[in-house]
């Protein structure tokens, strides 16, 4: 096995913080989940284009690695999920993320 590289680190390391499946990534990302492993495990390198899908994903953009708000990444994930019930899951949990400002105390 090759040792990690930075972006395979990385890729790796986010999708397991936010509790997402290779499977699931590769399949959102429209990457193959063998490339996804080979990335991760630092056996090769990816594309631009490829990285980029991964981390838009991950709620991240390439250019700078800003973070979108956890809202964002939801929504977006939401949108990207073709099973029905992950994806009401989804929209539900970026629902309890939002900050409605509604309630204020007297």
């Amino acid at each position: 096995m090759a040792q990690p590289n930075f972006w395979g680190g990385l890729i790796s390391q986010l999708r397991e913080e936010q509790k997402i499946s290779q499977r699931t990534l590769a399949a959102r990302a429209k990457v193959h989940r063998a490339t996804l492993r080979r990335i991760e495990d630092g056996s090769t390198s990816s594309d631009i284009d490829t990285m980029e899908r991964l981390l838009n994903y991950l709620g991240y953009e390439l250019e700078a690695l800003e973070r979108t708000s956890m809202s964002d990444r939801l929504r977006l994930q939401s949108q990207l999920e073709e099973n029905a019930a992950r994806r009401a899951a989804l929209d539900a949990k970026r629902l309890l993320t939002m900050d409605f400002g509604l309630l204020s105390r007297t």
